[in-house]
């Protein structure tokens, strides 16, 4: 390999220009379209990201082409007066101290500059698995030389498996977040590296191989040898080899001192838009939060879901329980059924190999149509499958109490540290810290569980354990939180931080409001009790739990 590797990264033009606030009418559509589009970029970013996240917002929340238009003028324009700005990005240098080569060892010095950010960035080193590295060598931690410069190393060989790397491309993926972030300014910046391996002698001439017979005259007077990698010259015995200026060329008759390759490059950061547009804005303009570890959403039509927040929650007939299971309406017949439920017959707790349910009443329950002997535990793979639960050990009761449990869980595509990421930045945004129970179902890969009503009052009341978080959609198979309009699409996300509940609505889940108040996708918005929450064409209320049985 040669000793000049290209080395250059993937990068975006930036015109470097902070953004200034323009006047604009905030209640019309080109106003909200401008104001979600400022809070979610910030200061530093570029023409082009602009102008991909106006059309992307606009697509989500059906704002007409002209509108987009229209907020797109006026951002081109601000860009075109302001020249500030221009040290708000931060800057990347590498020092590769010797170019890489095959086969060898490369460590190169990363230096972050980031004047603008007071706290320790976040990094993400990706190196590219065809090539040997550890990605847990202490070497890649920040490090502070001074306020604002940051260096760190990033060791790995030119080899696949101890072999020598074959020739082609290789990536090096940066990515960098801060947590304590001016509004103005972005949170997530990225860069790729790519490092060109050529193949060998690709970039070093080739070979030059001359073979005379034995009366042959080769003049090589003057010609440079130097451009090759190789020269093989044979001859016979009466051949004549002219080499005369061969070696140093025609122009070079002085012996110069060769130059040291430029080994320090600068690297664009660019803002990470993917991540930057998925940042939540807190809302403070409803209500102050209330303080509750459990709710209910009460449906015009009826229908409710009472939603919990604790470790373990229990069922059973007593209202000392968190769920009282009774056979309803009120009648002598269903109140005889009742009877065969135990004050509290079984309880639900999350534990580290999944969900546990304990068995302790006197008549015993079935989970799967089989009977539980003390205590069951439903591995988190069942996730996605309905799990039967009845109250109640066959020929022992005339009849059965049924519930259906089904799991809730993550995409199996993200990765757990990135959903703790999110998880805690969200809870940092609303002044809170990452609950207990949402570390343990981070761990088990699990936002929620549902309890609904089998035969009794079918789909009248369910009963949520948020663990993490509850999807608010038409999907019974995803959703916590079931709405009558079905369909794939979840509308928004519950959750529960610093002991409030929020509501976060979702890019392409439709408008929703909360007394009569529009909400813009990716806030969040503390819910009080009597908060009256439009959902596309349903009604829902929140409020305080109550049960179908206590009203």
């Amino acid at each position: 390999m040669s000793q000049s590797l290209a080395v250059e990264s993937f990068t975006l033009l930036s015109c470097g220009c902070q953004i200034r606030r323009i006047n604009l009418d905030t209640q019309g559509p080109a106003g909200i379209l401008y104001n979600i589009v400022k809070s979610q970029l910030g200061a530093s970013a570029s023409l082009i990201e602009i102008e991909t996240q106006v059309q992307a917002v606009a697509e989500s929340a059906g704002i007409p082409g002209t509108v987009a238009d229209e907020v797109l003028t006026r951002f081109r324009a601000e860009l075109q007066s302001s020249g500030s700005g221009q040290d708000v990005a931060p800057r990347l240098l590498v020092d590769w101290g010797e170019l890489p080569r095959v086969g060898n060892q490369v460590r190169p010095e990363f230096s972050l500059l980031c004047p603008k950010y007071a706290s320790k960035p976040e990094l993400h080193i990706s190196v590219d698995r065809d090539l040997d590295h550890n990605p847990q060598d202490p070497l890649r931690r920040p490090q502070e030389d001074e306020p604002g410069l940051w260096t760190f190393h990033v060791p790995f060989r030119m080899t696949s498996d101890g072999l020598d790397c074959r020739p082609g491309q290789y990536l090096i993926n940066v990515e960098l977040a801060f947590r304590d972030v001016p509004p103005e300014l972005p949170r997530f910046y990225r860069c790729r590296i790519r490092l060109n391996v050529p193949h060998a002698g690709a970039e070093e001439g080739g070979v030059l191989e001359i073979d005379g017979d034995g009366q042959s005259m080769v003049n090589l007077q003057g010609y440079n040898l130097k451009q090759f990698s190789k020269v093989i010259l044979k001859g016979g015995q009466d051949s004549v080899i002219n080499l005369q200026n061969g070696i140093a060329g025609p122009c070079d008759t002085e012996t110069k001192t060769p130059e040291k390759p430029t080994t320090t490059f600068e690297y664009q950061l660019k803002v990470n838009t993917e991540k930057q547009s998925r940042l939540p804005t807190v809302s403070s303009t409803l209500t102050q939060r209330t303080y509750l570890d459990a709710a209910g959403f009460f449906f015009d039509d009826g229908r409710r879901t009472l939603v919990m927040t604790r470790p373990r929650i229990t069922f059973g007939r007593s209202r000392d329980n968190d769920v009282v299971l009774r056979f309803l309406p009120r009648s002598e017949e269903n109140d005889d059924h009742s009877r065969n439920i135990s004050r509290t017959h079984f309880l639900v707790e999350l534990i580290p190999d999944g969900i546990e349910i304990q068995d302790v009443s006197q008549s015993g329950i079935e989970v799967n149509y089989s009977v539980v002997r003390e205590r069951h535990v439903l591995p988190t793979l069942r996730a996605g499958d309905v799990t039967h639960i009845d109250l109640g050990v066959t020929g022992i009761v005339p009849k059965q109490f049924k519930l259906e449990m089904l799991m809730l869980a993550p995409d199996r595509r993200e990765d757990r540290d990135e959903l703790e990421y999110w998880d805690e930045l969200y809870c940092e945004l609303v002044g809170g810290r990452l609950s207990r129970i949402a570390r343990e179902a981070l761990d088990l890969r699990l936002n929620a569980i549902r309890f609904d009503r089998a035969e009794n009052l079918a789909g009248e009341e369910s009963y949520v354990l948020l663990l993490r978080e509850a999807l608010i959609g038409g999907s019974p198979a995803q959703s916590a939180v079931v709405l009558k309009e079905s369909g794939p699409q979840s509308r928004a996300r519950l959750l529960h931080m610093d002991r409030s509940f929020w509501l976060e609505p979702l890019p392409g889940g439709g408008p929703i409001s909360i007394d009569s108040q529009p909400l813009s996708p990716r806030s969040l918005t503390p819910l009080s009790p009597g908060m009256q929450i439009q959902l596309g064409t349903e009604v829902v209320r929140f409020d305080r739990p109550t049960q179908l049985y206590l009203d």
